[in-house]
């Protein structure tokens, strides 16, 4: 499948790389056109039927998240170039939106684009850049992307009770139900490592320490939630997640 794509950016020799790397390792990708900032990303856009855009965020007059105001249902993908920080690393991986970062990794960038394939055509991307600009906006993620068998559902973190291994799936369970995802719980223990919300108490129990109405010590301990589910501590947890749970009350 050739994907017809456009690089932005307002360095000649990021793009001139960017262009070089594609070429020699992304045989798919037929790269249109070159813009230096949003407005002329927006004209190439809408002269041709562009599948993929290569974006920079830090640009002259608008960001690249200014793009997206000039689409009200984007029919392309999109990769960011960025050199963000962890913590906004971790935002665009929560939102499920495809980043590579300055310097290019040709391998990352090759995943990239061969996830971008699989999803050209898609509805989503604009739900995904604003839930990506919300967990960018505060000092915490707000919101997280579940991948199901062909969309993505987005949920508030914190009406997350907590999400239970199943295999290679996991569930997640909310204050509106449960729902299956397509990822095993330690992708999703990796990605909120740094979410003090969240807390791995058991090999399959991710919970969400917020949301505990009830912690038991009797009989093996375990916590309890607003919707009635009880979700045991691993018994080598109990001295830590006692420790952490004393350190939330101080």
């Amino acid at each position: 499948m050739l994907i017809n794509a456009i690089i932005v950016d307002d360095e000649p020799s990021a793009r001139s790389l960017l262009r070089q790397i594609l070429s020699e390792h992304c045989a798919s990708v037929h790269v249109i056109d070159e813009a230096v900032d949003v407005k002329s990303a927006v004209k190439l856009i809408n002269k041709h039927n562009i599948d993929l855009v290569f974006l920079d965020i830090e640009m002259p007059e608008e960001n690249g998240f200014a793009l997206f105001e000039y689409f009200n249902t984007p029919t392309f993908q999109v990769i960011f170039c960025t050199a963000y920080s962890e913590y906004a690393l971790k935002a665009f991986e929560v939102s499920a939106v495809d980043y590579i970062l300055k310097p290019v990794s040709i391998s990352k960038l090759v995943a990239a684009v061969e996830k971008a394939i699989k999803l050209v055509g898609q509805p989503q991307l604009g739900q995904k850049i604003s839930t990506l600009k919300e967990n960018l906006s505060v000092s915490s993620l707000q919101k997280i992307a579940l991948p199901m068998a062909d969309s993505l559902v987005f949920v508030q973190l914190e009406d997350i009770f907590f999400f239970e291994a199943d295999g290679s799936y996991t569930h997640v369970i909310t204050k509106t139900g449960k729902t299956l995802v397509s990822k095993k719980i330690k992708e999703f223990d990796e990605l909120l490592a740094n979410d003090l919300r969240f807390y791995r108490v058991h090999r399959s129990y991710l919970i969400n320490t917020h949301q505990i109405r009830k912690y038991n010590k009797k009989d093996g301990a375990s916590v309890e939630f607003d919707n009635g589910a009880n979700v045991p501590i691993a018994r080598e947890k109990v001295k830590e997640f006692d420790d952490f749970i004393a350190g939330i009350r101080v």
